[in-house]
């Protein structure tokens, strides 16, 4: 079963792996809803991991600083 406990905060650069650093793909894309929510694949065969990314606007506004 796949955890989704952790998710990941997305931006203008190509996602990758949190695990191995290969560039994933999504797999699922929700973007267009409230919580604008991608689920991503790793593609590398020894890895598969599979991840939520979600945008936060705070983060790319630089609000965080």
């Amino acid at each position: 079963m796949v955890d989704y406990s952790e998710v990941y905060i997305y931006s203008d650069q190509p996602t990758t792996c949190p695990k191995c650093s290969a560039r994933s793909k999504v797999v699922l894309n929700l973007s267009h809803t409230n919580d604008k929510t991608e689920v991503h694949l790793c593609p590398d065969n020894d890895c598969n991991y599979e991840f939520v990314m979600q945008y936060d606007e705070d983060f790319d506004n630089a609000s965080l600083l």
